[in-house]
């Protein structure tokens, strides 16, 4: 003790000096660094702000289409503006714990809490409207593949009578031109009247294309139920999926919103 107050008595100025130097090596935050945190928060907020009023300016909310399209870009980018909710309230927190003047962003603060709370319901919203979106969408695109099924089929009946029509056609002018002679000519007309019969005769002309013609069938009503399982299948997991990023969402929101509104109230 007394070889330290000795060296005080020596060097005064030394010591007197000291307590400066701790306190200008002592470690502090930048102005500047909550000012860049909110002000990238803000941005990546307004981002996404930006995206719904682009979005709704094409709204058609009676094509279920398009309803699922809104939910699915909203819900796969809802993460943006949480990341902005995280820079900015860092940014206001590192505000106060270093300006002077408390509570200086208390205004933009209110804001982002409300601004979370109100995104809170709007992916709570989505829920329901997702599912009956995925619902819709995928009835239409089932009700499609049927039509798609049933203009197959006819093509198909269709297509038979086509082909009876040319044979028949092609063996009348080659009848009429005279290119066939002697037996090709009542193999001709044999022919002839056999495509006549089937022609004027469904029963006998199921008879005699009927394995063929239920083979098609078949491979087509089997390509219709595939597809239909597909599209169901697609529409439950895309539904599912964004159900839960919705929820996931919305209770990341509705946490930071009220709960913060509730802390400030308090306050």
């Amino acid at each position: 003790m007394v070889y330290h107050k000795k060296l005080i008595t020596q060097f005064p100025l030394l010591f007197a000096e000291t307590p400066k130097l701790y306190a200008m090596k002592s470690p502090t935050v930048p102005p500047v660094a909550a000012f860049v945190l909110k002000v990238v928060g803000v941005v990546l907020i307004l981002l996404y702000l930006l995206d719904i009023a682009v979005l709704l300016s094409a709204a058609k909310f009676q094509d279920s289409q398009w309803m699922l399209t809104f939910t699915t870009q909203l819900v796969d980018r809802g993460f943006v503006p949480l990341i902005g909710f995280a820079l900015l309230f860092t940014g206001i927190w590192v505000d106060s714990a270093t300006s002077e003047q408390e509570g200086s962003s208390q205004g933009l603060k209110l804001a982002a809490l409300l601004l979370a709370s109100l995104l809170g319901a709007m992916f709570l919203a989505f829920i329901p409207l997702n599912i009956g979106a995925a619902n819709s969408a995928s009835a239409a695109e089932v009700k499609r593949v049927a039509d798609e099924a049933s203009r197959a089929e006819k093509d198909l009946d269709a297509q038979v009578q086509q082909q009876l029509d040319q044979q028949l056609g092609f063996i009348d002018q080659a009848i009429k031109s005279g290119q066939v002679q002697g037996d090709q000519l009542a193999q001709a007309q044999q022919q002839q009247e056999r495509l006549r019969k089937l022609k004027s005769d469904p029963k006998a002309l199921e008879a005699q294309i009927g394995p063929q013609r239920n083979q098609k069938l078949t491979e087509i009503r089997n390509r219709r139920q595939e597809v239909e399982s597909q599209i169901r299948s697609n529409s439950t997991r895309v539904g599912m999926r964004i159900s839960l990023g919705s929820l996931l969402l919305a209770s990341a929101y509705a946490l930071i919103g009220w709960t913060g509104l509730r802390r400030s109230l308090r306050s």
